[in-house]
């Protein structure tokens, strides 16, 4: 019987929301960007997500071409600085990764990038980690 009620205890400690809020952070949803057109429109959609959901964590993943608006200096079209939009996302807490594969391709480096983008060594893997191991939800752009 003590065993009985210790296990019923270790299940209602383990599966508690409260306790497993103060721990864990709850999935969030991940955003993949691998084109370098269009950049402004899939930003301006990034930010439109978190507006309507501030309480749930939101990554960009930049990976192929999507990584080359993530540059110190890059400009759109109109001459205007990606990374002024980028760090009002990043402002807001959404965090902005460009996959380090893609920079090695292109010969760049993590000091390429403009300030607060953030690397991940393989951004095909983040994304794959995310979704199954983390349970975020995913949005291609």
């Amino acid at each position: 019987m003590p065993r009985l009620l210790m296990l019923t205890l270790l299940a209602c400690l383990t599966l508690s929301p409260a306790i497993r809020s103060a721990d864990a952070e709850g999935p969030g949803v991940v955003f993949h960007l691998d084109s370098e057109s269009s950049m402004n429109r899939m930003l301006a959609q990034v930010a439109r997500h978190h507006t309507f959901n501030p309480d749930i964590e939101t990554r960009v993943i930049l990976i192929g071409n999507g990584v080359k608006p993530a540059l110190e200096g890059a400009e759109d079209a109109n001459g205007g600085q990606y990374s002024a939009q980028m760090e009002q996302l990043m402002a807001s807490g959404i965090r902005i990764f460009a996959c380090e594969a893609t920079l090695n391709y292109y010969n760049l480096t993590e000091d390429d990038l403009a300030f607060g983008v953030e690397t991940v060594p393989s951004g095909v893997a983040a994304l794959g980690r995310l979704q199954a191991r983390e349970g975020w939800g995913y949005i291609k752009l």
